[in-house]
């Protein structure tokens, strides 16, 4: 369990916000990790932030984690692990559901949240 505290100190909120600006250009994709037209998914856009070097169609959170430098997996996990706890659901069912606005509106206001903590 992560306390903001813990958030804060390790700047996770600076990785929302790229992954928001990510999302927010590219767009959320409802069919694959990587859509034909270049949206992503909310683990697949998480994943490229964090460093994934190989860009594979799968969004699974074990497999993420082996294509992401060991150095970036913690903030990887504390990334997934904030917006999971925030949502009350599944990161990829939910962002699917709600779509790309509100996807960065959700993002963008934890990041700050823990920024102005």
């Amino acid at each position: 369990m992560h306390t903001l505290a813990d958030l804060k100190g390790t700047n996770i909120f600076l990785d929302l916000n790229y992954l928001a600006d990510l999302i927010e250009l590219s767009g959320i994709s409802t069919t694959a990790p990587l859509s034909q037209r270049g949206a992503i998914s909310l683990p697949y856009g998480l994943a490229i932030i964090c460093g994934m070097k190989k860009y594979p169609a799968c969004d699974d959170f074990d497999f993420l984690i082996d294509q992401i430098p060991q150095s970036f997996v913690s903030r990887f996990i504390m990334c997934w692990d904030v917006i999971e706890m925030e949502v009350e659901e599944d990161i990829v069912e939910w962002s699917e559901r709600v779509g790309t606005k509100a996807v960065v509106g959700k993002i963008r206001s934890l990041s700050s949240e823990i920024q102005h903590s």
